[in-house]
């Protein structure tokens, strides 16, 4: 394992995506009950990363192809927020998906709040968390950029947000977890893209092909949408590419802010890359001299062994595409055969990893 920590202002990194440039600096409450989803028709106005058509299925297989939200991220963020002093009480989970971080957050808060924008979603959270209390776990139907029309200002003294933040509107969003935090409350983001295999020569030609299925998989939802759509996915797109250092914490909001990268080296944060889209991927820098940054190198990082199906089936759900988007892929299946070639046949394991990146914040105040 390589560690190495890195304290600079403003670092200019290079990514996959070339060099990066420097960031200017800058309703509904549901507990015990879930409204019926609302027909296709009336959502023509939401966020692009409003899901759609999401049967229980992908769900299960979303979680089967995607990293277990154990200790290895849980560690640091429970051991910072104990170092800082501030308690074990109430904490929000933003954009909660399938409710994968609550497990742990159930076992160290005595009430846990999850939240999302959309009302299937939750009704999945709500059912594998079926057995919890409710006066421990209550759920906010929400975007979360509008969480403070929801619940009032300094209500918890955690907000995680997992694989969530590049898909929401930047300033708004730190602004809203700012007033809900307590001061000396913890903010927690974290997110992670494709697996990545460990062994260097598998790697020279799995890895491309695995990117290319992926860009594949998201071309038609991310190209040829309007300019409102176009924006939100350059923003997503973006914000991965830059593995998050676009995030900017003013110093009077924000103190002890930490940034932790695992397997950055050789890999992409981003789910798409410039080959799904139809705008330019910009990487952005808003890192200051006040902030912490630690690079690790360690391929046993959520390190799982997956023959060439669960690679398929982790592509296959990588994003719930509208129904009338599914169908047979020729492309996409050569993809796969090529992948089953690479890695030396069916049911042949190999072993990946994952890179991701946690930030975290402490509010100042």
């Amino acid at each position: 394992m390589l560690i190495r920590p890195v304290f600079s202002a403003a670092p200019q990194r290079r990514s996959l995506y070339g060099c990066a440039r420097k960031l200017v600096p800058l309703r509904v409450s549901r507990r015990n009950s879930m409204t019926a989803p609302r027909p296709m028709a009336d959502r023509k106005n939401d966020s692009v990363w409003k899901l759609q058509n999401i049967e229980t299925e992908y769900w299960h297989e979303y979680i089967a192809t995607r990293p277990k939200y154990d200790a290895t991220i849980f560690d640091p963020i429970f051991d910072y927020h104990t170092a800082n002093g501030t308690p074990f009480h109430d904490v929000i989970d933003i954009g909660t998906g399938a409710g994968s971080a609550l497990g742990r957050l159930i076992n160290r808060f005595p009430h846990v709040t999850a939240s999302d924008n959309d009302t299937l979603s939750l009704g999945f959270a709500q059912e594998r968390h079926r057995d919890v209390p409710a006066n421990r776990l209550t759920w906010t139907l929400s975007k979360g950029e509008d969480l403070t029309q929801h619940h009032p200002p300094s209500s918890f003294d955690m907000a995680t947000c997992a694989l969530t933040f590049p898909l929401l509107d930047t300033e708004k969003a730190l602004r809203c977890m700012f007033t809900l935090l307590r001061p000396g409350g913890t903010l927690a983001i974290w997110f992670y893209g494709p697996p990545i295999f460990t062994d260097p020569a598998l790697a020279e030609k799995a890895q491309p092909a695995l990117y290319a299925a992926v860009d594949h998989a998201f071309k038609p939802v991310v190209s040829g949408g309007d300019p409102q759509r176009t924006a939100s996915w350059k923003r997503a797109a973006d914000g991965m590419a830059s593995w998050l250092d676009y995030i900017p914490f003013q110093k009077d909001d924000w103190q002890d802010v930490r940034r932790h990268k695992w397997n950055n080296a050789n890999a992409r944060l981003a789910f798409f890359g410039p080959a799904a889209c139809d705008f330019d991927v910009e990487p952005l820098s808003a890192v200051t001299g006040h902030e912490a940054v630690t690079e690790v190198q360690d391929p046993s990082f959520w390190k799982v062994d997956w023959d060439v199906e669960m690679v398929k089936r982790f592509v296959m759900a990588v994003f719930p595409k509208p129904k009338e988007m599914v169908g047979t892929d020729a492309v996409m299946e050569g993809y796969f055969e090529k992948l089953r070639d690479i890695m030396g046949g069916p049911g042949k394991k190999t072993t990946m990893s994952w890179p991701a990146v946690l930030i975290l914040a402490q509010r100042s105040g």
